[in-house]
């Protein structure tokens, strides 16, 4: 049973593995994406499962028992069940950008907030740090986040001072190139000065004009 196919263990009574009670959980019309592990607890198994909502929210209690409702007949014997809200990783972010000459350190600066953001632009595109672009367990690359600053015009070079999760000291995170992320958790970064809690980024504009 441990090895059926997806399609097969669709149709099971119970629940098997991990990946089952979080698609199980996704059939909650309110829940965007879930993830699930199984945790030996020295008597029985926990499975614990986290929610991520529809519209960036964070799961509020009454989802986090509608999903466990909906999880219980699935469950199998001898697995105790915790649904929990999505993990947040905030993270801590500082770029030093060299403008090309002849561009307006402002809208390059702009331009920049726009593309690293946590919004849906104008145009259609997604910023960098928006939800949509973000999942469980999923590392924060550092060369996606250069490359996506460096495509924007105006920007000649980019160097990171700062890339690390927030109120946490730095652990080697440059050097290896990525903030990890485990796997009941979302990396989340909204720069908004009203909530800095929920990540930040810095950006300090050099040449230009």
């Amino acid at each position: 049973r441990l090895l059926a196919p997806p399609g097969l263990r669709a149709g099971l009574a119970r629940a098997v593995t991990a990946e089952d009670y979080a698609r199980i959980a996704e059939r909650h019309p309110a829940v965007q994406r879930a993830a699930a592990v199984l945790r030996w607890s020295g008597s029985w198994y926990t499975v614990h499962v986290a929610v991520d909502p529809l519209g960036g929210a964070d799961a509020d209690q009454a989802l986090l028992d509608e999903v466990a409702q909906l999880l219980e007949p699935y469950r199998r014997i001898g697995h105790d069940l915790q649904v929990t809200p999505a993990t947040p990783v905030p993270l801590e972010i500082e770029l030093l950008v060299c403008v090309r000459p002849g561009y307006l350190r402002g809208h390059v600066r702009a331009a920049l907030l726009d593309a690293l953001g946590a919004r849906a632009l104008a145009d259609g595109r997604r910023g960098f740090f928006h939800p949509d672009n973000l999942t469980f367990g999923a590392p924060v690359a550092l060369s996606r986040l250069v490359a996506a600053a460096t495509a924007v015009a105006g920007v000649e070079s980019v160097q990171v001072k700062t890339f690390k999760r927030l109120f946490e000291p730095p652990a080697g995170e440059i050097e290896a190139g990525l903030i990890p992320v485990g796997p009941l958790e979302i990396a989340r970064l909204d720069n908004d000065p009203n909530r800095p809690e929920h990540g930040t980024l810095r950006l300090t504009m050099r040449g230009g004009r």
